[in-house]
């Protein structure tokens, strides 16, 4: 794996699963927003998987940052760090995390 996809992650933060392998971590206070808007991550993992090939990383993800991020992500294997301005309420920008959740073939994948 290239050396620039180690990421650390610290703080009072949160896991929750979205499915049998996919889930979210954020602050305590926004966890039910984020599993909320998130909650079809598990379908667009498999709908990427039945268009390409099987997801060979094992568990998938998204930790989404504290208000101070304002913008931006990085994908990493098992782990995409996503802006916290892609919880909107009204899953308009989860488009976001399945631009991510590409990135686990193109880019943490084939291109390795």
């Amino acid at each position: 794996m290239a050396s620039y996809l180690i990421a650390i992650a610290v703080g009072d933060i949160e896991y929750r699963s979205l499915g049998r392998r996919v889930g979210v971590i954020t602050e305590p206070c926004r966890l039910d927003a984020v599993a909320e808007e998130l909650d079809e991550l598990e379908m667009f993992l498999d709908y990427a998987e039945d268009y390409l090939t099987p997801y060979i990383w094992g568990n998938y993800s998204i930790l989404i940052l504290p208000p101070s991020f304002p913008m931006g992500g990085m994908e990493n294997p098992l782990l995409t760090f996503a802006s916290p301005t892609i919880i909107t309420g009204d899953k308009s920008q989860v488009d976001v995390a399945i631009h991510e959740i590409a990135h686990s073939w193109t880019g943490n994948d084939v291109t390795c």
